[in-house]
């Protein structure tokens, strides 16, 4: 969540290794880490809402695999295992991570080849971002003001190409610098800021450009996704 990136695992002649790193992209340096509590190569990465990391699986020599799974926490800088999976699964299988916080586990080149898929549960279940509407059930018009005037960018005072606009949203996590992406009309916007609402704990402001080109209309679509997960739906007035 920190923009840095952890590698672990992989093999060589040694053996399956067990050993981990950050890579900070800021300063193009590697810094150790923790150690896995297995070695690993050929598993998923998949990084959780909470800013945690889900390692699943390995590919073992002659072609077995390995169930066992475990969690990286970047604060303790530590690897801690988790809940094992129904089937060993080595090098091929995927990790999703779905809206509702849980993790897809699927396939594997094994052989045979595995056609079975699971869910992972996280201890803490973050469901996917959500932006709000007026009306209060997450549809129609969206509460996304003019961050000028603070005025709602609605029907009746629609917003303009390059405008600042703003909005609430919930379920991006915390300390994260990786930015949302917003899509109006279907065009990606300019994230301007993303960080905590002030004054409201628990939920996130996202301030962003209204792109040009973006067809007037009296209800466009806004579209929020972060970590792949897709909010919900709501709609702008937009005018030339």
């Amino acid at each position: 969540m920190n923009g840095d990136v952890l590698v672990a695992g992989g093999a060589d002649d040694s053996g399956i290794h067990t050993s981990a790193e950050w890579y900070g992209p800021s300063n193009g340096t590697f810094t150790a880490t923790g150690n896995m509590t297995t070695g690993r190569v050929g598993q998923t990465a998949t990084l959780l809402p909470d800013g945690s990391v889900l390692m699943a699986g390995s590919y073992l020599f002659g072609g077995a695999a390995l169930a066992s799974a475990e969690l990286y926490d970047s604060v303790s800088d530590a690897f801690t295992p988790t809940g094992v999976m129904t089937t060993p699964r080595g090098e091929g299988h995927t990790a999703t991570l779905l809206n509702n916080g849980r993790v897809l586990i699927a396939g594997a080149n094994i052989n045979p080849l595995s056609s079975t898929a699971e869910l992972y549960t996280p201890i803490v279940l973050v469901s996917a971002p959500v932006l709000f509407s007026l009306s209060g059930d997450g549809r129609g018009q969206g509460a996304i003001w003019h961050a000028a005037t603070g005025q709602v960018a609605s029907a009746d005072n629609p917003a303009i190409a390059g405008e600042a606009l703003s909005m609430y949203t919930a379920n991006l996590g915390s300390g994260g610098v990786t930015p949302p992406q917003v899509a109006v009309g279907g065009q990606l916007a300019e994230v301007l800021y993303f960080g905590g609402a002030p004054g409201y704990p628990g939920y996130n402001q996202v301030n962003f450009a209204l792109p040009n080109g973006v067809p007037a209309g009296l209800a466009v679509a806004v579209r929020l996704t972060y970590l792949g997960r897709p909010s919900n739906e709501v709609t702008i007035g937009v005018r030339r």
